[in-house]
């Protein structure tokens, strides 16, 4: 079977196992639709594989096979593409971005592992991320020497509080404003902080909150007066 100049075949699920570096996670409602949909009509969308000796490696559809390995489905429809590592782990990462969530210690690792070889400008072209959001993940990796041993621990604190996406679309003289008051408010938080944009976005926000709950009270007081 072929599409668009693409062999589609069918592996033993037995034979094919997940990648090491792969940042993504799907939330359980999602999880469980997915898990719904491939045990009534199988798995109709074949995932990205790459041969590892007489074995298969995924590059893309990693939860899709686990919950057919876990169905009992015997094969399931593949997509063999031989990437080199980084090749292969750019895919993941541009594929990744249309679904579900990255862990953000895995995906600093892997941004971090990708930039020993491809610049940040290179990355920013090929990625789903901007220069600005590649060097905020590269932040996260200010951690301890033993930061290698601590990324599993961490992702599984992660994937239970799965980060949310935010996306808007801003004029130029909106980010103008936008990035000075992420400036300033960067620069109050304290030394070491990571994750910096949004940990100053987050303080502009809690600050507005605060500041319009009094503004209220102060319309209120001058009213009853």
């Amino acid at each position: 079977m072929a599409t668009d100049g693409l062999q589609i075949i069918a592996i033993e699920t037995s034979k094919i196992s997940p990648n090491s570096y792969n940042p993504n996670i799907i939330s359980e409602d999602i999880l469980a639709k997915l898990r719904q949909e491939i045990a009534q009509k199988g798995l109709t969308q074949p995932i990205i594989v790459r041969s590892r000796g007489d074995a298969y490696e995924v590059v893309d559809g990693e939860h899709r096979w686990r919950i057919c390995r876990d169905l009992g489905i015997q094969e399931i429809p593949c997509i063999i593409q031989d990437y080199a590592d980084n090749e292969a782990k750019i895919k993941t990462l541009q594929l990744n971005y249309l679904r579900g969530y990255a862990i953000p210690i895995k995906l600093a690792s892997l941004i971090h592992d990708l930039n020993k070889e491809i610049s940040i400008q290179e990355l920013a072209k090929r990625l789903p991320y901007e220069e600005p959001q590649l060097m905020d993940s590269l932040e996260l990796l200010k951690l301890p020497e033993n930061f290698g041993n601590e990324i599993e621990a961490q992702a599984l604190k992660e994937q239970t509080e799965l980060p949310s996406v935010v996306s808007f679309v801003l004029y130029k003289n909106q980010l103008e404003v936008m990035e000075e008051a992420l400036k300033i408010a960067i620069q109050l938080l304290p030394d070491g902080a990571k994750n910096l944009k949004a940990l100053a976005l987050e303080k502009i926000c809690a600050d507005y909150i605060v500041g319009h709950k009094v503004a209220s009270q102060d319309e209120i007081i001058v009213e009853a007066a």
